[in-house]
């Protein structure tokens, strides 16, 4: 015992196994034996120890806790789980949460954290972990709750803060994510991973001055290049600020260029139209530099060169990148909810619709620009922002919340007061995003097109602008996108489920156009970049607008729009081009495979098949 109180554990731990042959009293000698053992650090010697204590005492608590820890620390989880199974003693619970947690069983490891933490309210492990188990299970409200009871027992823990605004994060909770990091950011304030994520949530709420700023403090404490160039040099190219973004690329050029560096010298190069030189340093980029990021650029690079092969293995690579990084999916996909819903949708569900009144709140009822992602959505919507009598809200969740709150209603029942609460919700948000609430709302969301009964139930008086664009050209670039993996975008990363997404969403569209009548209108995308007066000013005269040639100065009102939402922020600034269309003819044989699944509507869309 003296020596083990200088720190001589193996001094103690030699006396211990002396001893032990000669003692009749063996149990104070495998007890210091076992703690000297698990204070070097050295499981396997402590484990006999712990397991012979047991034999001799098997009421011995604190000895079978050692001793399940112990067999978690060399991989023998099946016999600590043997000694943790079902236990409401709170550090063997938590030993059965971390077994099953590292199985992926993460309903099991819920549970058991839960056990420990009524055990001990104050089990900051537990906490934790269990917030982590819930945000794996899309549990976001009970994760969020562990987070923050973590937070009030370790309020100086960084790792908890960063993991809840994680959990925001992948719940598109703006505001709450970014008051986590702000939170944390007062704690540790030169913490570079906590600015550059607090440049995120910054961004996530539009905040881009702020963003910035955070950037380049994060800038500042970097040592040679980080992830916070690379997310500021993003910013810029968002905005459309050209110049800002060559001088960002410009104080790396020469001298001692880190390597990392070289993301934003490609980049640049693209964005100037040196293809060739960009590829060559696209293709020099480190493994450091985020994955999906530098397989991105590659494939657009090569793209741009008509070097399919190598492109599309990019963005395979890309989009197996992102699966990677992403949360484990848990429940149906994007799409077998769409079907879901899909399947009730019939003429008998349409006509036992109760009959209500136009509402009267004295609000008009927005325009809906939907179609299928990568149709041409946000070339549209600038066009649109042309005219000063709209208000154009680009891909904001208030169409999303209605779907939250009424996932449990049948809509068809639904009395004027239901209707009116839900309009009133729906408004309230949309002020909050940055409608002014006087001029003509347009919600624009590719996704809106499969919520038709909704949107019909609602606003009965809307207008819905749908966005055409050839379906293999749609489900091409839908998987050559960098999407933000939300539940939706996910289908995108592999080519079938992507087909069969934009088959299913199609489906609903139709379903719901039939059901109910709807004031709806096409754009087709190749006619837009062609003759993009003879194809708007059809739209203009339905709205009962007059034309504007600011319509066509698209480039001008990107400039002026500040940040885009979507994966075409780094296209709306150009002037037209037409090289994206039928941009498929040169992947035929990449889409061969999806080609059955999506034939149908390239025929009932009326495009000829060319090859």
């Amino acid at each position: 015992m003296a020596r083990t109180r200088v720190g001589d554990f193996i001094g103690a731990l030699s006396i211990v196994q002396r001893a032990l042959p000669l003692a009749s009293d063996r149990a104070p000698y495998l007890a210091l034996g076992g703690l000297v053992a698990l204070r070097m650090g050295s499981p396997t010697q402590a484990i006999p120890f712990l397991r012979e204590l047991i034999e001799i005492n098997p009421s011995d608590q604190p000895s079978k806790n050692n001793l399940a820890a112990a067999l978690v620390q060399v991989g023998d989880h099946a016999g600590a789980m043997e000694l943790a199974k079902d236990s409401n003693i709170p550090a063997l619970a938590r030993i059965e949460g971390f077994i099953h947690q590292s199985r992926g069983d993460y309903e099991l490891a819920a549970n058991a954290y839960r056990r420990a933490i009524a055990g001990d309210p104050a089990d900051l492990a537990s906490l934790n972990n269990l917030g982590n188990v819930l945000a794996e299970t899309q549990h976001v409200d009970e994760a969020i709750d562990a987070y923050e009871k973590a937070i009030t027992l370790a309020p100086a823990d960084i790792q908890i803060y960063l993991n809840l605004a994680e959990l925001l994060r992948m719940a598109d909770r703006g505001p709450p994510r970014l008051k986590v990091l702000q939170d944390a950011h007062r704690i540790a304030p030169e913490n570079i991973r906590v600015l550059v994520d607090l440049g995120m949530a910054y961004a996530h709420v539009d905040d881009l001055d702020n963003a910035m700023e955070t950037y380049r403090r994060a800038i500042e404490l970097t040592d040679g290049f980080g992830e916070a160039h690379i997310e500021y040099g993003m910013i810029l190219e968002n905005l459309n600020r050209t110049d800002e973004l060559a001088a960002l690329v410009a104080s790396f050029k020469g001298g001692d260029v880190p390597p990392e560096a070289t993301f934003l010298l490609a980049w640049e190069a693209r964005r100037s139209g040196n293809y060739e030189e960009a590829s060559r340093l696209a293709d020099s980029i480190p493994e450091t530099v985020l994955p999906m990021r530098r397989w991105h650029l590659v494939g657009g690079i090569a793209d741009r060169l008509e070097d399919s092969e190598k492109a599309f293995a990019a963005f395979e690579k890309m989009n197996e990148s992102a699966v990677a990084e992403a949360r484990p999916r848990h429940g149906l996909t994007y799409r077998e909810t769409v079907e879901r819903d899909l399947s009730l949708w019939n003429e008998a569900w349409a006509s036992s619709w109760t009959d209500l009144p136009f509402p009267e709140d004295g609000r008009r009822d927005p325009v809906f620009l939907v179609g299928f992602p990568r149709s041409g959505t946000t070339l549209l919507d600038t066009m649109l922002m042309g005219l000063q009598e709209l208000c154009v809200l680009e891909e904001r969740p208030m169409m999303a919340q209605l779907v939250k709150i009424t996932e449990s209603d049948d809509i068809a029942q639904y009395d004027a007061a239901r209707v009116a609460e839900l309009r009133e919700s729906y408004f309230a948000s949309a002020l909050s995003e940055g409608w002014d609430g006087t001029r003509w709302l347009v919600d624009k969301h590719p996704l809106n097109m499969q919520r038709v009964p909704l949107i019909k139930r609602l606003f009965p008086q809307a207008k819905i602008i749908l966005a055409e664009r050839h379906p293999y050209d749609v489900v091409l670039s839908c998987f050559m996108a960098n999407f933000t993996l939300n539940f939706a975008m996910r289908s995108f990363t592999n080519l079938d489920e992507a087909a069969r997404t934009y088959d299913a969403v199609w489906r609903a569209w139709h379903r719901g156009i039939e059901l109910f009548s709807v004031d709806w209108q096409p754009v087709r995308y190749e006619r837009l970049v062609v003759e993009p007066r003879a194809e708007l000013e059809p739209i203009v005269s339905w709205l009962g607008l007059n034309w504007d040639d600011r319509l066509l100065d698209h480039t001008t009102t990107a400039r002026e729009r500040g940040r885009v939402r979507t994966a075409s922020y780094s296209q709306i600034g150009e002037a037209l081009y037409t090289r994206a269309s039928y941009r498929w003819e040169r992947y035929a044989n990449y889409l061969e495979p999806v080609m059955p699944t999506l034939e149908p509507w390239v025929q009932r869309m009326g495009y000829a098949k060319t090859i």
